[in-house]
């Protein structure tokens, strides 16, 4: 009997033990288990965080001249791309990127005049001092427009993204005034501060300068004030009565109004003076006129230096937009 009870204790002895054994077993199981979907989990959700980022940070990079020398499109010089981001609105002084239709633009003419609308040949006429200028020369013209500088397109149209400086939106009043030989703007009767500029191509008698200044004293000479497409530009001049704290120099005649749901834009190359090649002034609103903020595209976070190191760069940027959220810190 006590051999027996022995065993059987031996036997109960076993089979908690392995029981136990077993309930250990398990609980590794679970352990793993839940590892294993907490590794998933951050992997999906770091990859969905890469995926979105990609998809609203974008590199720009830069082509024309207009911004220059903020912004480069020559490779040895400071910078040549800028990062931009697609969502966030854009404020004052903000480097922004638009697009630009056809329809917005001062091609409109060869559009309507290429579908055959009387008027817009007869000015076409008019603008190129050629009354022998057909509708299929203005075919012929849109072709080339389209294939050399319209090289995207949409639902909307052709159209082209060009990146400029914010300097008004709807409801703003520019004015400018004139003095020691300058010219210099004016924002709701106060002082545009510029100090982004580079007097090497924004001297303040630059062409651009001049150009708005012709505008805002109807003083049009050859600026054609029809080009300007998406408004009526006419209906956008009113007195300048704007009165500003050091009254310096002569006030522009006539003050122009933003008109609502539009965005005034400027390149930071106002036109160099000295004849330096790949210098030449911005095509901006002051030959466009205000574009609607409908064809607002993405807004400028950081401008890239060419020794940049991207995948550094990127994971950095990745980390601090993660971290710090939308901190549009430049």
């Amino acid at each position: 009997m006590k051999t027996m009870a022995k065993k059987f204790v031996g036997q109960e002895y076993m089979a908690a033990t392995n029981g136990k054994g077993l309930q250990q077993q398990s609980h590794g199981h679970q352990i793993l288990a839940r590892t294993t979907v907490t590794c998933s989990t951050i992997v999906s959700a770091v990859s969905v965080l890469i995926v979105v980022f990609c998809l609203l940070f974008q590199m720009c990079p830069v082509i024309g001249s207009s911004m220059m020398t903020t912004l480069n499109p020559i490779p040895n010089q400071n910078t040549n791309t800028a990062m931009t981001c697609i969502v966030g609105k854009p404020h004052h002084g903000d480097i922004v990127v638009m697009k630009l239709y056809l329809e917005n633009s001062n091609y409109l003419d060869y559009v309507q005049a290429a579908g055959g609308d009387t008027a817009a040949l007869a000015h076409l006429r008019t603008r190129r001092g050629n009354p022998y200028f057909t509708q299929q020369d203005a075919a012929e013209k849109l072709k080339d427009i389209k294939n050399t500088i319209y090289t995207e397109s949409d639902s909307m149209g052709n159209f082209r993204y060009i990146v400029k400086r914010l300097i008004a939106v709807g409801g703003d009043r520019i004015s400018m005034r004139y003095y020691n030989g300058e010219y210099y703007i004016y924002l709701n009767g106060e002082k545009l501060d510029e100090s982004y500029l580079d007097n090497l191509v924004a001297a303040h008698n630059a062409p651009n300068f001049i150009q708005l200044w012709n505008i805002l004293n109807e003083n049009i000479g050859n600026n054609d004030l029809t080009d300007w497409v998406s408004t009526d530009c006419t209906s956008l001049l009113s007195d300048n009565n704007d009165t500003v704290a050091d009254g310096y120099g002569v006030p522009s005649t006539k003050v122009l109004t933003v008109p609502t749901n539009y965005y005034f834009l400027m390149g930071d190359n106002r036109g160099s003076l000295d004849g330096v090649a790949g210098y030449s002034k911005s095509w901006d609103s002051t030959a466009f006129g205000p574009l609607p903020t409908a064809n607002y595209y993405s807004v400028c976070v950081d401008i890239l230096d060419k020794d940049t190191k991207m995948p550094n760069y990127l994971w950095q940027k990745f980390v601090y937009y993660v971290c710090f959220g939308w901190a549009w810190q430049k």
